[in-house]
């Protein structure tokens, strides 16, 4: 892997080198150069509390590292969470190693009016639910670790450039945030300690660092990974249950993974005879073979390109009447455990999803021109 590294003036790293692969892990503790401004810590001379880049907090805040002014609760212990993405965009939280699993539910967030839209299913009601405004960035995930995907919103704030987190916790119905992260940050939330919660993180591409945010024990760590021009594609590719930084990389078509399992470097490369890759591909990455492991995939056009687990081949799949401008939305929707190759067509809001259980396409109108889909599991 040739990943460059930039230099970060004021900070220490342990640097981790095995022949050409090189990560940089850094683990930022309260002490660690709190007075620089921009780490949670506490002021010695007032005693005021500041979270992560400078964000004060209230007085009752329970920890400098938390961007909250009280502790989460303690969540029941949950399966292992699997993210699926769509380039960096999260489109899902799913049980991982698990089968006959809920099917993910429709659902589309209008960011014209902020509304949540959710189709109704196996007797449920239809849900409408107002959370986040236009411009903001849907980032919806299980933050309590109960089971249920949580109605999120991240949004830049131009007044303080931070990016500024607001979720609805659906364990208790209650709101919680705060600000992790610069307004130019990507946001990319999955869970990356394996406690069943979506833990906060964002991707910079300034310096191609990933912070992220442990909702097991409030640390922040932070990790240089990738290098200039790579898309951020977090996944559980080593099926530990914890998501890996994982970058794709268009100048050699390849996928780069940090694997959390054994702190190795994995790379997937993914050309195919017939196929040129371009800058509008998108990474799909989810598990397509059931083995509790994320398969590394890219939609190419209206092609899917996936990587068998062993990683030794890549093969095609080309769903009739898919077009390339449709927004990939793979996840498992027919419960069997397996990621389903599926879009969405903004045009006419309908989903078509071809279902691995049965091989059929589910064609389901959902949506409106503008809307943004973002299956997962609403309802358990």
């Amino acid at each position: 892997m040739s990943t460059s590294f930039p230099p970060e003036q004021g900070l220490r790293k342990r640097i981790l080198v095995g022949g050409s692969i090189m990560a940089v892990v850094v683990l930022v503790t309260l002490g660690a150069m709190g007075s620089n401004g921009l780490l949670p810590h506490t002021d010695g001379l007032t005693g005021k509390k500041f979270g992560w880049f400078g964000k004060e907090l209230p007085k009752n805040a329970g920890s400098t590292w938390n961007p909250f002014a009280a502790p989460l609760p303690t969540p029941t212990p949950q399966l292992a969470k699997e993210y699926i993405y769509a380039g960096s965009r999260l489109l899902a939280v799913e049980d991982a190693n698990a089968n006959a699993v809920p099917p993910a539910d429709l659902a589309v967030w209008r960011p014209s009016s902020g509304q949540w839209w959710i189709m109704a299913g196996n007797g449920s009601p239809q849900v409408v639910q107002g959370w986040g405004m236009n411009g903001d960035i849907p980032i919806a995930g299980d933050y309590d670790g109960d089971g249920k995907t949580d109605f999120a919103v991240a949004r830049a704030n131009g007044t303080t450039h931070t990016l500024d987190w607001y979720v609805i916790n659906s364990s208790s119905g209650a709101s919680s945030g705060g600000s992790f992260g610069l307004d130019s940050d990507k946001p990319v939330p999955a869970d990356y300690d394996g406690d069943g919660r979506t833990d906060w993180a964002v991707y910079r591409e300034s310096n191609n660092t990933w912070y992220i945010s442990k909702s097991s024990n409030s640390q922040v760590v932070y990790q240089v990974f990738g290098t200039s021009g790579d898309k951020p594609a977090p996944a559980d590719f080593d099926g530990d249950g914890k998501a890996d930084p994982t970058v794709w990389r268009l100048s050699n078509t390849t996928f780069y993974t940090a694997r959390s399992s054994d702190n190795s470097t994995q790379s997937m490369n993914m050309a195919l005879a017939g196929y040129t890759y371009a800058s509008g591909d998108v990474p799909v990455s989810g598990d397509y073979d059931g083995d509790g492991k994320a398969n590394y995939a890219i939609r190419n056009g209206s092609s899917w390109l996936i990587a068998n687990g062993s990683l030794s081949s890549v093969a095609a799949n080309t769903p009739s009447g898919d077009q390339a401008g449709d927004t990939p939305v793979q996840n498992d929707y027919d419960g069997d455990g397996i990621c389903d190759i599926a879009v969405w067509r903004d045009a006419n809001g309908t989903w078509y999803i071809r279902q691995s259980a049965n091989a059929t396409t589910r064609t389901v109108q959902w949506g409106t021109s503008g809307d943004i889909p973002v299956p997962a599991n609403w309802r358990r």
